[in-house]
């Protein structure tokens, strides 16, 4: 393994081909000397990218912006390549009742389970945090289909009227964790892991790339504890979004790296401009962050 230490230097890759703003490395990076967040928070990138006029040009790119890839915390590194083995361990819909369910999320990994046959698939009762405990480390990837909470003050999931009233106010998650059948599991767990064998951490529920600060380290955050963990990169969503809008994404992002071999990276624009039909809102927010490939 080699490590390149980058210190302050955050490597984000906006796919676009824009060479003249900032020194390249290979045909995918473009490097941004400080903190981004100085001008806007790195998570609204692909709100930027998708909203703000700019989705007619970014399909005539070689890259399309929607895909940010922000790879190194305080070090980048790159890992030798392994090969590929797409046996998915995937955690669907844990708790199938209101306000948690999540059904959207089941076709989503019935889709996987077409793709990659050899996948382990736990869905509502079996999804528990002692089932991926057990197996995580075994799989080069994982699939979690649930919900995660990072709100400061916890979440409620079952309606905003509940929410704004301070006086009766019940959360039904806590503050940076991860829903299971059996139990919530606290975030900062993760990175006890062990997950060195590990190409992609894929987290397609609710807001599960956002930490309770919303500043441009926000999405970094989650991006860290992964990469402590030992997972080469990792997939999450920037905002809420419908269980049913991420699927059609998903299912041909995994298409397109079983099937047809493409890099995470790059499995991840062709999936994007696949629904780009459609409002920025239901395809912007899936976001890659670390080994491209």
């Amino acid at each position: 393994m080699t490590r390149r230490w980058v210190g302050s230097l955050l490597t984000v890759s906006l796919l676009l081909g824009m060479g003249s703003l900032a020194p390249r490395v290979g045909a995918e990076t473009v490097l941004v000397q400080g903190r981004l967040s100085d001008t806007f928070p790195l998570w609204t990138i692909p709100l930027l990218l998708g909203v703000l006029g700019i989705g007619a040009t970014i399909k005539q790119h070689r890259k399309l912006g929607g895909t940010l890839i922000a790879a190194a915390l305080v070090s980048a590194f790159v890992s030798p390549r392994l090969t590929p083995s797409y046996r998915v361990l995937a955690f669907a819909n844990p708790r199938p009742e209101d306000p948690f369910n999540l059904p959207g999320t089941e076709a989503e990994v019935d889709a996987l389970l077409e793709l990659a046959p050899d996948s382990e698939i736990y869905r509502q009762d079996a999804a528990t945090l002692e089932q991926f405990k057990r197996q995580s480390s075994r799989h080069r990837y994982l699939h979690l289909a649930t919900h995660g909470c990072f709100q400061q003050l916890g979440c409620c999931l079952r309606g905003q009227e509940i929410c704004e009233d301070e006086e009766r106010r019940e959360t039904d998650m806590q503050p940076n964790t991860l829903l299971f059948a059996d139990e919530d599991y606290p975030l900062a767990d993760a990175a006890l892991l062990g997950l060195q064998d590990t190409q992609l951490v894929a987290l397609t529920a609710c807001q599960t790339a956002l930490q309770t600060n919303l500043d441009g380290d926000a999405i970094m955050g989650m991006a860290y504890i992964w990469e402590r963990a030992g997972a080469r990169a990792l997939m999450a969503t920037l905002w809420n979004v419908d269980d049913q809008a991420t699927e059609a994404v998903t299912t041909e992002f995994y298409r397109l790296v079983i099937e047809e071999g493409l890099t995470k990276a790059e499995a991840l624009r062709q999936a994007k401009l696949s629904q780009s039909d459609r409002h920025p809102y239901f395809w912007s927010p899936l976001v890659l962050i670390g080994d491209p490939r």
